[in-house]
């Protein structure tokens, strides 16, 4: 029996395409740095306002402060479900927290992330794997003050 085989003018290409693949998948959540300005900050208690509409999450990117839990108050602005987890990186092999799926319009729950330590997270929708953003985890003040 003969074993049909692809011209290698047409191989090339299937392989690199499969290695752009593997790297993007392999990606760490912590490989890209947040878009600058993007980010909710959360206030001195790391409590922070996250809201979802027009199937996107209101900002891209939370920041907060490490060594403290991060409490996420999830504000569903729309009648489709959704909910906020948070992975430690965007493979989303290992889940720190997952909210539970509400629907709206204007429903709202709490997401309490564990302390963590200074470094960046990936949260999403398990809904819309489009909704997405990154988690950045910043040391305390008193930790840099201490560094310098």
């Amino acid at each position: 029996m003969r074993v049909p085989t692809m011209p290698a003018a047409r191989l090339a290409p299937a392989i690199v395409l499969a290695l752009v693949l593997l790297i993007a998948c392999n990606a760490s959540g912590g490989s890209t740095p947040p878009p600058s300005g993007a980010c909710v900050v959360a206030d001195a208690r790391n409590n922070v306002e996250l809201n979802a509409r027009d199937v996107r999450f209101s900002a891209p990117c939370i920041e907060a402060t490490a060594g403290m839990p991060i409490v996420i108050r999830f504000t569903n602005e729309e009648s489709m479900p959704h909910n906020v987890a948070v992975y430690t990186n965007s493979s989303k092999q290992t889940e720190v927290v997952k909210g539970e799926i509400i629907t709206g319009p204007n429903a709202t729950t709490t997401v309490t992330v564990p302390a963590q330590p200074a470094g960046q997270l990936y949260f999403k929708c398990s809904v819309h794997d489009t909704m997405n953003g990154a988690l950045v985890v910043r040391p305390a003040p008193e930790a840099s003050a201490a560094a310098s």
